[in-house]
Parts: C-alpha cells; sequence; structure tokens
C-alpha cells in the first residue's frame, strides 16, 4: 500500500514539474502569428520586389558574397580580395564595406575597405596608424549618401568602443566626441543623418546582469541616451526610412543553459526615443533582420535555426501581421549556408 502511495506520489510531482517546465518555456517556443507560404516572386508586393538583401560567407580564406534583389531578377556573386568581416552593404546598393587589416613594419594593423560594385574595384579606406593590439576598427557602415563610412574603434587600454568617420577616399578623418568610457558598436546613420544608433552597454532590468542593449545619440556624439533595458543582447536593428521609428531584433538566452527558461528571439519596433515599443515577433530560432520594404511597413528577416534545419527568409508587416515565408529562397539559402 505505501508503495502504491509513493509511486502515485512521484506520479503526481513528475506531473508538477512538466507543467511547470511547459510553462517556464514561454514565449519563444512557437511562431506568435500564423505562417504564409510565398511561392514565387511574382506573389510579392511593389515595394519588396526590388528590395536588395545579401549574404556573405567566409570560406577557404575567402569572402563570398551574394546580393540579390527579392523578386531574383538582379544577382551577382562577389569575391573578395580580403577575408573581410562585418560586410555592409550601401543603401544604394552600389558599395560594400568591411573591415580588414595588414601588416604594417612587421605589426598588424586594423583597417577599413571598400568594393565599388560598380567599378568592380576594391580599395582601402583606412589602416589605422596604431598596432591592433592599441585599437582595432570593426563595424563599418555607410553615411545615407554614400560619401562617409562610419566605424567603431576599440581602445583596448581603456576598454572602450568609440566612433569615427571618413570620407570614402580616406580623406577628412573624424574621431566623435562621445563620453568615455563607452562602448559603441554596429553603428547606423538614421536616413535623414541626424541620429547614430549603436549597440551599447547596459544592464538588463529583468535579471540585473549587463548585456549589450541599443544606445541613440545625436550625429555630433552629444545626446546619447539608452533606448534598451531588457534583453542579453541585440543584433541588427534598422530606422525606418521616415527616421522616426527603429527596428530590431532582441535575444534572452535562457536560464539554467536553456533548460528551464528557453531562449527567446524577437524582432520589435520603438519610436527613436524609446517609446512605443512593440514585439512584432517572438521565435524559437534566432532571427536577424536584413532589410525594410520601400515605405519601411514591411520587415525582411532571416531564421537561422539551431538544430542543423535550413535556413530561411520571411517578410512581416512591421505591426506584426501577415508573416510569409519566402519559400523560393530555401533552395539558395541551404546552397549557400550548407549544413556542417
Amino acid at each position: 500500500m505505501n508503495d502504491h502511495r509513493q509511486k502515485k506520489s512521484i506520479h503526481v510531482l513528475l506531473f508538477a514539474i512538466l507543467i511547470l517546465l511547459t510553462a517556464c518555456n514561454g514565449p519563444g517556443n512557437s511562431p506568435a502569428v500564423p505562417v504564409s507560404t510565398i511561392e514565387s516572386p511574382e506573389d510579392l508586393s511593389s515595394d519588396l520586389s526590388n528590395v536588395q538583401v545579401f549574404f556573405s560567407r567566409n570560406q577557404n580564406d575567402k569572402t563570398s558574397v551574394h546580393i540579390t534583389s527579392l523578386d531574383r531578377d538582379a544577382e551577382s556573386t562577389i569575391i573578395l580580395e580580403n577575408e573581410g568581416g562585418h560586410v555592409v552593404l550601401s543603401p544604394s546598393g552600389s558599395y560594400l564595406t568591411y573591415r580588414f587589416g595588414e601588416h604594417v613594419n612587421g605589426e598588424y594593423h586594423s583597417g577599413i575597405w571598400i568594393r565599388d560594385l560598380k567599378e568592380g574595384v576594391e580599395r582601402k579606406v583606412i589602416i589605422w596608424p596604431e598596432d591592433s593590439s592599441i585599437a582595432h576598427l570593426i563595424s563599418p557602415n555607410f553615411f545615407p549618401d554614400e560619401e562617409k563610412v562610419i566605424f567603431s574603434i576599440i581602445w583596448f587600454k581603456t576598454d572602450t568602443a568609440g566612433l569615427a568617420t571618413v570620407d570614402l577616399d580616406g580623406s577628412d578623418l573624424q574621431i566623435i566626441n562621445i563620453p568615455q568610457p563607452t562602448v559603441n558598436q554596429e553603428p547606423r546613420i538614421s536616413p535623414d543623418g541626424e541620429k547614430i544608433l549603436v549597440i551599447c552597454e547596459g544592464i538588463d532590468i529583468d535579471s540585473g546582469d549587463p548585456g549589450f542593449m541599443l544606445c541613440i545619440m545625436n550625429k555630433d556624439g552629444s545626446g546619447r541616451t539608452l533606448l534598451t533595458r531588457n534583453g542579453d543582447s541585440h543584433g541588427t536593428s534598422l530606422f525606418t526610412p521616415d527616421s522616426n521609428r527603429i527596428v530590431y531584433s532582441e535575444s534572452e538566452h535562457g536560464g539554467i543553459f536553456g533548460t528551464i527558461n528557453k531562449p527567446s528571439y524577437q524582432i520589435k519596433v520603438m519610436d527613436i526615443d524609446g517609446a512605443n515599443k512593440l514585439t512584432i515577433l517572438d521565435w524559437k530560432w534566432p532571427i536577424y533582420i536584413r532589410g525594410l520594404s520601400v515605405d519601411g511597413e514591411e520587415v525582411i528577416l532571416i531564421e537561422e535555426p539551431t538544430d542543423g534545419s535550413t535556413i530561411k527568409l520571411y517578410v512581416i508587416d512591421i505591426d506584426g501581421t501577415n508573416l510569409r515565408h519566402l519559400a523560393y529562397f530555401d533552395e539558395f539559402l541551404a546552397d549557400w549556408y550548407p549544413i556542417e
């Protein structure tokens, strides 16, 4: 009789634990909205057809970049001269920029390069005068007019990541004056040229742990403001075409190695002052923003599953509705990012 009661108690306990674990998994384990499938680029809206997206990979000591319009009418694959990192496509699709250094008098110096896609030539924009153990250049990006690039400088002595700009021909280097010590990485300039968005340091409001948040500042580095206070990290982010809102990705790593609280991955939108935050997609796999439609009302994102399944491309309205799987990209993505 006692054995029967003990077994029953164990069953009840296991059932309670199962319910608890299921509840703790929370959002992020299933799509938040129904998914429809687009099998052909002919089904795209006119605001999406000509939007350019790009995919890059480093393989066999080379960097390959594939650029395509969403309707796939215009596609090209470029092999960069160097095995570069942080590759970014300019707003008009005319240039690529990336980080790559070289040895100078026996020292390795960090640098920024440009690929002119119309001329098919690459050139060095800047090589930093100090050894990369002192300062390292990362995450270059374009100004909207494509006459300058902005990039981060990691100063190892002070554990600081500052910002600088330089013309595409390598002239007029300017250090942006930002209060230090702070972290300012992955800079993006608003379409009107007035604001800079960066990944910055911050404290997660739930866990109290340090993490990577989003900050915004004026173009001269003044008025730097913390925009997010939640999430373990923030990935890709974009300004909407009117410069009034920011679309960004946010992730939570999950508790106890992801066994109790499962990792969650979200796409969110907010005003540039941090107000009116809205979660437009809560997903079970890592998701990253790839672009916006011409009118800024649709978000293009890529899903990178952690279970070894094929990477997929999606589009969702900026209000969180009408999620569509661009299925005609599946075969290309499976070839471009083969499962290892």
